[in-house]
């Protein structure tokens, strides 16, 4: 998990993405990573980060064949299954995609104007 993080930190600041849009995309391929490891059998999890003029996004690509992801809302005494649903909170937008052999899921967050010209 430390790994899936510093990756994604690492690459978002090589780019000179803003700190906090960092730290939102830092906790969102958490949740995604640990949704890979605990609900699916993957001994692989792919995770890319990319940058385009207008959003910053992760992809975490599984091997597990556990069905689609949902958000869903827990409740207030579970310990578990928020995950998927601060990931859509905090995202600009989010998709799972079934693979033959696993499981894609992208989050993208919108970069500031700012930011968005000067890739």
């Amino acid at each position: 998990m430390a790994h899936a993080r510093a990756h994604t930190v690492d690459a978002l600041r090589e780019w000179q993405i803003a700190d906090d849009t960092v730290e939102v995309l830092r906790l969102i391929v958490s949740e995604l990573v640990t949704n890979a490891v605990v609900h699916t059998a993957s001994r692989t999890i792919e995770i890319t980060v990319s940058v385009t003029d207008t959003e910053a996004s992760v992809t975490v690509t599984d091997q597990g064949l556990c069905g689609t992801p949902v958000a869903r809302k827990a409740r207030s005494e579970e310990e578990h299954g928020r995950g998927l649903a601060l990931v859509e909170a905090l995202t600009t937008r989010w998709e799972s995609t079934p693979l033959s052999d696993g499981t894609r899921v992208e989050a993208a967050v919108a970069l500031p104007e700012q930011t968005a010209g000067a890739l």
